[in-house]
C-alpha cells in the first residue's frame, strides 16, 4: 500500500511537463531517422567518389550502429521510465511492481548512457582520422594530434568510470532505492557535468588541430575563413551539449531522466549529422561546378565547346591533318594543401581548385575517345 496520498492529476516536473510517452518516442525516432538520412548520403557519396570507404567512414558506421541500439533501448525503457516519472510525481501508488520497475529502469539506463558517450566519441574519432592526414606533414602538429588522441581516450574511459562508481558499492546501481544517499545523488549530477566538460574540451582540441594550419596556407582570406568554418563544425555539437547539460539538471540537483532521453537523442543525431557534412560539402561544390561547366559546354559536356580551325588555319600545318580542329576548355587541377597527397581526392585530403584556360586539338577523322591528344596549356592560372 502507498504511504502517501495519490493524485492522478499531480503536476509533473522537468521535460515530462511538455512531452508525453508518445511524444518522447517520436523525438527519439525522428532524430535517429534524420541522422540515418545524412549518414546514408555521406556513405553513398564517399563510395561513389572512391569506390571504397575510408577509415573515418567506418567510425561513422560504428557511431550509427550505436545510435540505433540506443534508440531501441530507449524504446524498451519507456514503460519503466514513465512509471518512475509518475511515481515520483505522486500519480501512482507504490505496489509490488515498484521495485521491479525501478530496477528495470536502471538496467536500461546503464547501457543507454554508455552508448550515448560511444556515439559522441566515435564522431570525434572520425574527425581525428580526417585531420591526421592534414597534420601529418607537420611534426609539431602531429605530436599534438597524438596528445589530443590520448586525452580524448582517457576522457572516454573517465566517463565510464565515473558512471560505474556513482553508487557505493557499484552493485547498488541496480538495486531500487539503494543509490539515493546525498553523495550518490551528487555523483549523478557530477557525471553529467564531467562528461559534458570533457566532451567540449576534447572537441575544442580536435578543432584546433587543422585550424592551426590555416595561417601557413597561401590562400586568400575568404578561402581561409571557409576552411575555418568547415573545421569548426564541432562547435554545433558543443552548443547542443551545453544546452543538454542545462536542461537535464533540475533546480534541486537531480537528473531529469525524461529530459536526459530527449537531449540524448538530439545530441547523438546532431553529432551524426555534423560528422556526415564534410563529404557532402565536397559533393555540393562539385555539383555547382559541373552545372556551371555544363551551361558553358554547348553540347560537349565540358569546356566551352568552341570549335575553331587548327593552329595552322584552314589548310595550315597543325600537325593533325586537314580535319584537325581545336576548342578552348577550362581545366580544373586539384592541388593538395599539404603538398603531400598526390592521388587526388581518393585519399580524402583537402584541396584547392586551380583553373586553366586550355586548348584541345584533335583529329575529327579519328575516334573522339581514343585520339584526342596534345592538351596544350596556353593561359595563365585564373
Amino acid at each position: 500500500m502507498s504511504a502517501y496520498p495519490v493524485n492522478p492529476n499531480a503536476p509533473l516536473s522537468g521535460a515530462a511537463r511538455t512531452v508525453d510517452e508518445t511524444g518522447l518516442l517520436a523525438v527519439v525516432w525522428v532524430c535517429f531517422s534524420v541522422a540515418t538520412a545524412f549518414v546514408s548520403l555521406r556513405l553513398a557519396v564517399r563510395f561513389r567518389q572512391n569506390r571504397s570507404l575510408l577509415f573515418d567512414d567506418y567510425w561513422i558506421i560504428w557511431a550509427w550502429l550505436c545510435a540505433l541500439t540506443m534508440a531501441i533501448l530507449q524504446t524498451q525503457q519507456m514503460p519503466s521510465l514513465w512509471y518512475s516519472t509518475y511515481l515520483g510525481a505522486g500519480r501512482l501508488p507504490m505496489d509490488q511492481d515498484t521495485t521491479w520497475q525501478l530496477e528495470q529502469l536502471t538496467r536500461w539506463q546503464f547501457p543507454i548512457i554508455k552508448l550515448f558517450w560511444t556515439v559522441l566519441w566515435s564522431i570525434k574519432a572520425s574527425f581525428m582520422a580526417v585531420f591526421f592526414r592534414l597534420v601529418k606533414p607537420f611534426p609539431l602538429l602531429r605530436r599534438l594530434w597524438y596528445a589530443v588522441a590520448v586525452f580524448t581516450l582517457l576522457a572516454y574511459i573517465g566517463c565510464w568510470l565515473a558512471s560505474s562508481l556513482t553508487c557505493s558499492p557499484p552493485s547498488d546501481y541496480f538495486r531500487a532505492g539503494a543509490c539515493s544517499e546525498p553523495h550518490e545523488v551528487w555523483m549523478q549530477k557530477f557525471n553529467v557535468i564531467y562528461s559534458t566538460t570533457v566532451d567540449i574540451a576534447s572537441d575544442l582540441m580536435i578543432m584546433a588541430l587543422p585550424i592551426a594550419i590555416l595561417p601557413s596556407l597561401q590562400l586568400d582570406m575568404r578561402r581561409k575563413i571557409g576552411l575555418g568554418v568547415a573545421f569548426s563544425l564541432g562547435a554545433i555539437i558543443m552548443a547542443v551539449a551545453v544546452v543538454r547539460m542545462t536542461q537535464v539538471i533540475t533546480a534541486t540537483g537531480m537528473v531529469d531522466l525524461v529530459g536526459l532521453a530527449i537531449w540524448g537523442a538530439v545530441e547523438t543525431a546532431t553529432a551524426l549529422v555534423v560528422g556526415s557534412l564534410p563529404p557532402l560539402k565536397a559533393l555540393l561544390s562539385r555539383s555547382v561546378k559541373k552545372y556551371s561547366s555544363g551551361n558553358k559546354s554547348g553540347g560537349y559536356g565540358y569546356g566551352t565547346g568552341a570549335r575553331t580551325p587548327g593552329p595552322g588555319g584552314p589548310g595550315g600545318r597543325s600537325g593533325y591533318g586537314p580535319s584537325s580542329v581545336s576548342r578552348t576548355v577550362m581545366v580544373a587541377e586539384s592541388i593538395p594543401l599539404d603538398d603531400v597527397h598526390t592521388s587526388a581526392q581518393k585519399d580524402g585530403g583537402i584541396y584547392v581548385q586551380r583553373s586553366y584556360q586550355t586548348t584541345v586539338e584533335f583529329d575529327e577523322a579519328s575516334s573522339r575517345d581514343d585520339d584526342e591528344a596534345d592538351i596544350v596549356r596556353k593561359g595563365r592560372a585564373l
